[in-house]
């Protein structure tokens, strides 16, 4: 599985997991891998729906369970970089695909060193264009503008355009 196949995966169930409670989550984690690792040509996937069953491996799913929870274990400073960096919006009144977004992105950007800012970036405007509404990649490319500001990051330079030859 691929980096942005396998942060779409960790965007769902991060945005899942702020519905349940810690011990309930548990549960819903479990029995979500057992229908994710399912063999698409298994006998059974008559009897599912055609979105379940993926197919993802274990060594993706753990990867995947594991960024989840890292991620809520750092849901404080999180939010409260995130709350800093917006103006007249709070954590609390965010849409929750956005506020997912941004969680996972600031997580990437802040814990991560593995993925480029720019990477997380522009997966996490991706990601909004493709689940939020229509202004939630520009929002959530602003928030994060701000955030990688305040971290003291620079954005990466834009390599030069090659000049074509005159034909």
């Amino acid at each position: 599985m691929n980096q942005t196949r396998r942060r779409e995966e960790t965007f769902k169930r991060l945005f899942m997991s702020q519905f349940y409670p810690d011990e309930g989550y548990a549960d819903v984690v479990k029995a979500s891998d057992e229908l994710e690792t399912l063999d698409p040509e298994a006998e059974i996937r008559p009897y599912i729906e055609p979105e379940l069953g993926n197919g993802i491996g274990e060594a993706d799913l753990k990867l995947i369970n594991d960024k989840v929870e890292a991620i809520r274990a750092h849901l404080t400073d999180i939010d409260a970089l995130i709350n800093e960096n917006v103006t007249g919006w709070k954590t609390s009144r965010m849409a929750k695909v956005d506020l997912t977004i941004l969680r996972l992105a600031v997580y990437e950007i802040k814990y991560d060193d593995t993925i480029p800012t720019k990477v997380s970036i522009n997966e996490a405007v991706e990601l909004a264009k493709k689940y939020g509404t229509e202004k939630s990649g520009s929002f959530v490319n602003g928030v994060l503008s701000r955030i990688i500001k305040a971290l003291g990051i620079e954005e990466p330079a834009k390599a030069p355009a090659e000049e074509k030859p005159n034909e």
